[in-house]
């Protein structure tokens, strides 16, 4: 697995430049709408996007076909994509760190409570798990291009349920439920082990799934 490693670290150098150019993005768009949450959302979305581009680079000119004649196993090959998402989601805090901290002082309208940084942190990782669970499974089974029509299609379909259930009033029946007042009553230890539980379990169950689909995609 350390082959893989190095391999994904060689590929993602080569895109040092975009990361510099997307951290600058990131950093206008918090500065333009002053918010603190669109930095660590954009990273996280951004770095596991680039992080899973690598299986693009892996299936490119049929280069599962040697990759995988290597002593290389496919269960090994997913779960070192799965760690990559991991990993990618906790560099991508990691920088929203330094960077907020560096807006801070010269903007004082970004400054903000340490339980709020966590919160904003705590989301960031668990899209990033959630994202990186969805696009591996799909990027593996159908390759790139067509997985970019799954998940658009599912963005756009979980949008268009968010804003329904939004119009008809279910989320302020939710927002009323024992469940909620339940976890409006954790701490922020709690909130953390939970987080990262889920996104632990996401990454698992992505993991299962993606190496049925790799079997299928890569037949041999």
């Amino acid at each position: 697995m350390r082959g893989l490693w190095v391999k994904d670290l060689l590929l993602l150098q080569k895109q040092l430049k975009t990361f510099l150019m997307f951290v600058l993005i990131a950093a206008f768009n918090a500065y333009t709408i002053k918010s603190v949450p669109v930095i660590f959302i954009m990273m996280a979305f951004f770095f596991v996007t680039t992080s899973a581009s690598t299986i693009f680079y892996d299936q490119e000119n049929h280069g599962f076909l040697y990759l995988f004649t290597l002593p290389t196993r496919k269960k090994d090959y997913v779960i070192q994509k799965l760690l990559l998402v991991l990993v990618s989601s906790l560099v991508a805090v990691g920088l929203s760190f330094v960077l907020i901290f560096l807006m801070m002082q010269f903007d004082p309208e970004l400054q903000t409570s340490g339980q709020d940084l966590l919160y904003s942190a705590l989301y960031s990782f668990f899209f990033g798990c959630f994202y990186g669970s969805i696009i591996t499974p799909l990027y593996l089974r159908y390759g790139t291009e067509k997985a970019r029509v799954f998940i658009f299609a599912i963005m756009g379909t979980l949008a268009m349920g968010i804003i329904l259930i939004e119009k008809t009033g279910v989320l302020d029946g939710i927002a009323g439920s024992d469940f909620m007042a339940s976890v409006a009553s954790l701490n922020s230890l709690q909130i953390t082990g939970l987080t990262l539980a889920l996104s632990i379990a996401m990454l698992g169950v992505s993991t299962i799934v993606s190496r049925r689909f790799i079997e299928k995609s890569v037949a041999f």
